[in-house]
């Protein structure tokens, strides 16, 4: 590893930078506290964005992954987590006196004084490939660091728990392990920050060795920094109480709930926990009541299947069915839809496994199968309440299709979820399930099958010239003038590339071909292609547009609908 005195001799040599402006560089890096790299661009003397990897080279360094499995909380809270993440260094090691650094960026050679200055210890760096550095980034400062690892520590030192996987505790003794102060202070940090982080769900793990905490966070699971293994059953006693759970049950499978409400929004998690063989596995599931709240422009429909969804929602009779399967963004869509449909004018009725998001002005019913309120039971009675419209919640079985249908020929707007793989095979699924043919052709108005794809940070995506390959799969002519963006990873994002979702979709609006189809119990390839001749854009052709349109890449779509 080159010193300070001879990179900066070799970057006088190659002839990117003089001494007096690398001189310049560093007083004013003191000032603002900024990284050398952005203080470098800022004054106009660096405009490389991939500068740190040609030097490389230059510097004989070869970048090497980190083989730490799960760094100490004592080393990680030596860097608070705005300096790690704005000079992009991981504190890799501490060795008495000293910390290793790890870094993707070699110009941080430069800085080594700053470093030892700013965290008041001697600095060794190591150079880490990019990856190793934005998963550290993610995993160890993703969340706010500089709060859990003094916690963590105070945990490991002064509290003393009792409870062992191996021993059966009194739920009473277990209790009030709950209620201890360091454990209600971890359990409501965990929530808070997976809320903070637009989580989805927050996954507690216990693994043999290792308490591992997940958040789903635009559908794809990162792990964050890991509480100590010891305090895992007080952790999830905690987790259980608050949900109003049976401690003494860890035998069986529970559900729960848990409303709160942060930074002045209503939250709603459901809780759900499962034996293990290391203990009870746990996952929460986060209700946002305000981020469904969406127009329907924030779907992500493109104008020509926006314009067709709309033909749909202005029927006044028949069913219209959403289909894939689930975390594909079915009830979201339904909804935002219901929430268009929703004047003084019609009734609108749903019945739901569970009633996810309340809807003022729409009358909503949850099934309790413990009873025998079923979905059919409860659509039965919907049409004795004459509503305008119906939703229900999904189509199990043959008795809730064939009510479904009957009411939507009787002059309701029924709408409904379905798991199926595309929407043209939502019709042979309905005459799967026993539903006469006549019946599905004559009340099916139409479907749409959609799926979720990360959308790119709109501050870090990078444009790139794609191969070959790429360019027949998006079907760019020769000459084209389309702009093709990848993934790339900034603190806006946490170093992800990615930053919210967005939705992709097949919509059709049944025919008379269509209909006849049905009454032929045609195969449903029969069916996609006689859709695709009326109009169909299939859900990986709208994905194709939205990467072209810079919204998502290519390994996005092609991860959710297949090549």
């Amino acid at each position: 590893m080159p010193t300070k005195r001879e990179a900066i001799v070799l970057l006088q040599n190659i002839g990117l930078l003089t001494k007096k402006q690398i001189e310049e560089a560093l007083a004013k890096q003191r000032e603002n506290k900024r990284s050398i790299k952005n203080v470098l661009k800022e004054l106009g003397y660096l405009t490389n964005e991939n500068i740190g990897l040609s030097l490389l080279s230059q510097f004989g360094i070869l970048p090497r992954s980190s083989t730490e499995e799960n760094l100490p909380s004592e080393v990680v809270k030596t860097v608070p987590s705005s300096f790690a993440k704005e000079h992009r260094i991981i504190p890799f090691e501490r060795r008495n006196e000293t910390i290793v650094l790890a870094t993707d960026e070699p110009l941080n050679l430069l800085s080594i004084d700053y470093f030892k200055d700013e965290l008041k210890k001697k600095v060794q760096l190591i150079i880490v490939n990019q990856d190793t550095i934005a998963s550290s980034l993610k995993k160890y400062y993703g969340i706010e660091t500089e709060d859990l690892a003094p916690l963590f520590e105070k945990i490991d030192k002064g509290y003393a728990p009792t409870l062992k996987e191996s021993e059966e505790i009194a739920p009473d003794e277990e209790e009030k392990e709950a209620k201890r102060t360091p454990i209600i202070q971890l359990a409501n940090l965990l929530i808070a920050d997976g809320i903070k982080k637009r989580a989805s769900d927050i996954h507690v793990e216990p693994l043999e060795h290792k308490f591992r905490i997940r958040y789903r966070i635009d559908g794809v699971l990162h792990e964050t920094l890991s509480p100590p293994k010891n305090i895992q059953r007080a952790v999830i006693a905690r987790l259980k109480l608050m949900a109003k759970m049976n401690l003494a049950e860890k035998r069986l499978p529970q559900d729960g709930r848990i409303m709160l409400n942060v930074l002045g929004r209503p939250i709603d998690l459901r809780v759900s926990t499962l034996p293990g063989l290391y203990g009870e596995s746990l996952v929460m599931r986060i209700l946002d009541k305000t981020a469904m709240l969406l127009g329907m422009d924030q779907l992500g429909f493109l104008a020509e299947d926006r314009k067709k969804w709309d033909i749909l929602l202005k029927f006044s009779g028949g069913i219209v069915l959403v289909t894939g399967p689930t975390g594909s963004g079915k009830t979201t869509t339904l909804y935002t839809s219901l929430n268009t449909l929703n004047t003084t004018d019609k009734k609108l009725m749903t019945v739901e496994e569970p009633v996810e998001y309340q809807i003022p002005g729409i009358n909503q019913t949850q099934v309790r199968p413990e009873i025998k309120l079923t979905f059919s039971s409860v659509l039965r009675s919907f049409l004795r309440q004459s509503p305008d419209v119906v939703l229900v919640g999904e189509i199990r079985d043959f008795e809730t299709a064939d009510i479904a249908l009957r009411a939507a020929l009787t002059g309701h707007l029924v709408f409904s979820t379905l798991h199926t793989n595309d929407a043209p095979s939502s019709i042979t699924r309905l005459i799967d399930l026993g539903v006469a043919p006549f019946l599905v052709a004559s009340s099916l108005q139409g479907a749409m099958a959609q799926r979720l794809t990360r959308t790119l940070c709109p501050y870090c995506k990078e444009e790139y010239e794609p191969d070959e390959q790429t360019k027949e799969f998006l079907k760019i002519k020769e000459n084209g003038e389309t702009h093709i963006f990848k993934s790339n990873g900034c603190e806006a994002c946490d170093y992800t590339g990615y930053h919210g979702r967005t939705g992709i979709f097949e919509i059709f609006i049944m025919n008379q071909e269509l209909r006849q189809l049905t009454l032929e119990k045609a195969a449903a390839s029969t069916i996609r292609k006689a859709a695709i001749r009326a109009g169909m854009r299939t859900m990986q052709e709208d994905g194709v547009e939205k990467i072209k349109k810079g919204l998502t890449t290519v390994d996005e779509v092609i991860s959710v609908t297949g090549k």
